[in-house]
């Protein structure tokens, strides 16, 4: 059965599956995960690459029903930054946060089952500036607020 936590997973999921430029970090991620996430290239140079966060904002009842049959909505961000090595330029960070913004642009996802849906918003891009306490990066972010629907 459809859930939020799996609509979380579904947005990972259509990231992975629509972004293959950089690659993709996660919050606390699993050992493969770890494995796959590269900052550097083989000359031990710095490149950029990209981290998924998912804000939650909270939910409501937003339709009447007998129990098991309301509907429910979950408001959210998907935050994704672009980090690029520092002094390299606002360019490729500020396209990839457009490209990445694309991908879930008015996307619906996540409906095999009716009554459950993930709605993705328009996207903004924001939040330039320092990346990394150690100077090595600069980061810009892409923002896409979401809506999960529940029926349940």
């Amino acid at each position: 059965m459809p859930s939020y936590a799996g609509a979380k997973q579904a947005i990972e999921a259509r990231l992975r599956a629509n972004w293959t430029t950089t690659t993709v970090a996660v919050p606390n991620p699993t050992t493969e995960q770890t494995a796959l996430v590269k900052t550097r290239d083989a000359e031990g140079e710095t490149i950029p690459w990209v981290y998924l966060e998912i804000a939650d904002a909270g939910s409501a009842q937003i339709g009447v029903g007998r129990p098991g049959d309301q509907l429910w909505v979950y408001d959210g961000l998907i935050n994704v930054h672009v980090f690029v090595p520092d002094g390299s330029g606002t360019a490729d960070a500020e396209a990839y946060a457009d490209q990445i913004g694309d991908i879930f642009r008015a996307a619906r996802f996540y409906a095999d089952t009716p009554g459950f849906e993930v709605r993705c918003g328009s996207p903004r891009v924001s939040d330039a500036g320092s990346g990394s306490d150690d100077g090595l990066w600069y980061r810009v972010t892409a923002t896409i607020p979401f809506e999960y629907f529940h029926r349940g």
